[in-house]
């Protein structure tokens, strides 16, 4: 009976004793799931951080991104602006370099005295199928604008070797005798073309300035309008800088009639 009890109390002994390892396991393994669960939502929140810290950073670089591409537009479109300014700006420069010349001053031909080359008058064939005369006054100041085939134009005429007022390059010459040496400004020729008669525009018209009518410097050329058909217009040359009392006019064909009516040297 002795046995029996001191076997009992030690059972019992060993009974609390494992009960009481079991119960700190228990705790040890709470203590660290707890620690775990709170390692576990620290490195979510530290992660949560960065997440949120690199969508910052993006959103913050897409920002400037952004702003560094309306920038970059803006500077092209300032760029094109500039340039579609300097075009319009080059183009005003080209129109206003092709705007006529503007004819100022006096009419110093007006009523003086010419030499024709050739003849010394105009186209006058009063024979055969077609008479007709064209021997226009060239420094009485009547512009005239119509065509006409009658005496309101003057013609230089070439047909091979049947030649009014004109050599044998298809040349003829008008020289005006200012009467004395002056300062000039400009030659201006009323011309005609009527391409169905057979009234060509001229090949070349230029300008010539001479002290003595002998000796004669060229000043320019006079421009040709090929496109006026069956009408006038006046053909300006600035001489500018020039002085003389003699000018001529050199008019080369390039068919068998060029039309003039009027020249006019402004000083």
């Amino acid at each position: 009976m002795k046995k029996l009890s001191l076997i009992l109390a030690f059972v019992l002994v060993f009974a609390c004793t494992v009960l009481a390892a079991c119960n700190d396991e228990t705790d040890t393994s709470s203590t660290a799931d707890s620690s775990a669960v709170v390692e576990s939502s620290v490195a979510e929140s530290a992660a949560d951080t960065s997440s949120e810290a690199d969508a910052s950073s993006e959103a913050d670089a897409s920002s400037e991104a952004a702003s560094s591409e309306a920038e970059s537009s803006e500077v092209v479109e300032d760029s094109s602006e500039a340039e579609s300014s300097e075009a319009e700006s080059s183009e005003v420069v080209e129109e206003s370099s092709k705007a006529p010349v503007e004819a100022t001053g006096e009419n110093l031909a007006k009523g003086k005295s010419y030499t024709v080359s050739g003849k010394g008058t105009g186209y006058i064939n009063p024979e055969g199928q077609w008479p007709c005369s064209y021997n226009a006054n060239l420094t009485d100041g009547n512009a005239t604008t119509d065509l006409t085939y009658d005496d309101n134009w003057f013609a230089f005429y070439y047909n091979d070797s049947n030649m009014f007022n004109t050599d044998e390059t298809m040349t003829g010459y008008v020289i005006i005798d200012l009467g004395k040496k002056a300062d000039l400004s400009a030659v201006r020729v009323n011309f005609c073309n009527g391409v169905e008669a057979g009234i060509q525009p001229a090949a070349a018209a230029k300008v010539y300035v001479s002290d003595d009518g002998k000796a004669f410097e060229e000043a320019g050329a006079l421009p040709i309008n090929t496109t006026v058909d069956n009408g006038s217009y006046w053909s300006e040359l600035s001489i500018s800088g020039n002085s003389g009392r003699y000018v001529k006019v050199e008019v080369t064909l390039s068919g068998h009639f060029v039309f003039l009516n009027e020249i006019e040297v402004l000083g």
